[in-house]
């Protein structure tokens, strides 16, 4: 049975806490890298993404190439298998370099919009000691955290690489869109935040900055994602 790591994507909290972790749990219920790897096995472990000042991904870091090298040290001709979402996919790459310094090999990684967002760790390019990896990762046309920069975006050979790019949400990258409050309409713009605008736009003009991704729009390219990664997942035995 394969060896699967996952680490998913930050929280709105600032600081690590029970009560952040019982929202957490319900707004990334249905994420792509929680249905991957939750509940934890023996062979599978799945690690909350960090806080939203990245706090809590260095533990996940640690968390789950502790796991792995124990796993391998039991189980050395099993595959092992990385995801991530977000910064979450940061820690995936992370994990990756680290079992390349101990030579050992990576059969496949599949990431969600792995983004450039901790300044302790740079995961711009995959380690060579991983065999396949699939990179889904948002539109730039779609006006959706243009604040975030991307990493896992570099390889070298013999690492098979893919990507695909989707108008969707960095939210509905990781499956979980946007959902419309009261009164919204799900045909309306996706407002990311006035500070998400103010980067792009400037302070006057965050107050008429939107994605130009519907609530509709994003979690219909969220299905299509989760649907279109299968061949992939299945191929690696990911489930």
């Amino acid at each position: 049975m394969p060896i699967l790591v996952g680490i998913d994507g930050t929280g709105s909290a600032a600081l690590p806490s029970a009560g952040r972790d019982r929202e957490y749990d319900v707004a990334f219920a249905n994420s792509f890298v929680r249905r991957l790897c939750f509940p934890n096995t023996t062979n599978r472990r799945y690690f909350r993404g960090p806080v939203a000042g990245g706090g809590g991904l260095p533990e996940a870091i640690d968390g789950g190439y502790d796991f792995i090298i124990r796993r391998h040290r039991e189980s050395e001709n099993e595959p092992i298998l990385l995801t991530g979402y977000s910064r979450g996919g940061l820690g995936a790459v992370v994990i990756a370099d680290r079992l390349k310094q101990e030579n050992i090999p990576v059969a496949a990684m599949l990431l969600f919009d792995c983004v450039d967002r901790h300044l302790a760790f740079d995961g711009r390019r995959i380690p060579n000691n991983v065999a396949y990896v699939h990179h889904v990762r948002r539109d730039p046309a779609s006006r959706s955290r243009q604040s975030f920069g991307n990493d896992g975006t570099a390889y070298s050979p013999p690492t098979v690489y893919t990507q695909k790019f989707y108008m969707c949400t960095h939210g509905g990258m990781g499956g979980t869109p946007w959902q419309p409050k009261a009164g919204q309409s799900t045909s309306e713009l996706i407002d990311e935040g006035y500070a998400e605008g103010a980067v792009n736009a400037g302070l006057v003009g965050a107050l008429f900055y939107r994605t130009n991704i519907t609530f509709a729009q994003d979690g219909r390219e969220s299905q299509k994602i989760w649907s279109e990664t299968q061949p992939f997942i299945r191929t690696h035995r990911f489930v």
